[in-house]
């Protein structure tokens, strides 16, 4: 278990993707379905001064407008009767915030595995998806979002693909705190404010996940491309067994992790999720 959750930090009724219904209401707006991401050149890797990446080209692509909610998941279990590897194996690591300063390098301080955790109680048992079905669905891992990404005639995207998307029109260098935050200050992203793990001040509106679409969206509509969920990629990582997650998540912050921004990524086992892994689905340029 303890290696389990070491490798989580090293990663540190409703309708269905392909339409067009309204994914939330209240103050935070998104559309579901897809935006298409022109064929073009991508930085790979660049971030910020001295870090110019690796100029990648790219066919165009489409890909969803948000991550896979709650709701959208739950539409897919419902027609194909999908059992999560969590809901197999009966537990799955979920963030604590710890009442007391714990070494910052030891994350069992704040990572634990939870008997009865999975996409339907992402903190646990004792909670349910009552009041967030627009919020990216979590607990999952990579086969579990490879299945739903084949029910819905897609797949999931390659690292190179899920930077294109993330960077939009990107120009030049930019530094990292410019992903989650505007230059008057605003948030653009969820991120942690504060000092992980112990103070969430959640000045950008949220502690823990927020809805999708409650952030501004980029230049391709594409919303929480950097924070709210990591989000699973096609690309092996190093190590047997591992997948890459890319864009952080709400537990990013600046005195640990900072991987809010499009070069960021984990390695990842690929039979375990946590309660901060969701996805999002890629299709060709001509699929609608």
């Amino acid at each position: 278990m303890i290696g389990r959750i070491g490798a989580v930090v090293l990663a540190a009724g409703a309708s269905v993707l392909l339409g067009a219904a309204p994914a939330t209401s209240g103050p935070c707006h998104a559309v579901d379905g897809t935006v298409l991401v022109p064929a073009g050149r991508v930085p790979l890797g660049e971030d910020g001064e001295g870090a110019p990446g690796e100029t990648k080209a790219v066919a165009a692509f489409r890909i969803d407008r948000h991550e896979v909610t709650n709701r959208q998941f739950a539409t897919f279990v419902l027609a194909t009767g999908h059992v999560t590897q969590a809901e197999r194996e009966g537990a799955a690591p979920v963030f604590v915030m710890p009442r007391d300063p714990v070494p910052m390098n030891d994350p069992r301080g704040w990572w634990h595995m939870i008997q009865g955790a999975d996409w339907r109680h992402p903190r646990g048992p004792d909670t349910g998806l009552a009041g967030h079905m627009d919020e990216p669905v979590v607990q999952i891992a990579f086969e579990d979002a490879a299945a739903y990404a084949r029910w819905a005639g897609a797949t999931l995207p390659s690292v190179v693909q899920w930077e294109r998307a993330a960077r939009g029109t990107q120009t030049g260098e930019r530094s990292p705190e410019s992903w989650i935050r505007a230059s008057d200050g605003h948030a653009t992203a969820n991120s942690w404010q504060g000092v992980f793990p112990l103070v969430d001040t959640k000045d950008d509106g949220y502690a823990g996940l927020a809805p999708v679409g409650c952030y501004d969206a980029n230049a391709w509509g594409l919303s929480d491309m950097v924070g709210n969920a990591w989000e699973w990629t096609l690309d092996a990582a190093g190590g047997a067994g591992q997948r890459i997650i890319k864009g952080g998540s709400f537990l990013c912050a600046h005195n640990y992790c900072a991987n809010y921004r499009p070069a960021a990524w984990q390695a990842q086992d690929h039979d375990l999720g946590a309660s901060h892994i969701g996805f999002r689905t890629v299709r060709p340029a001509a699929a609608r």
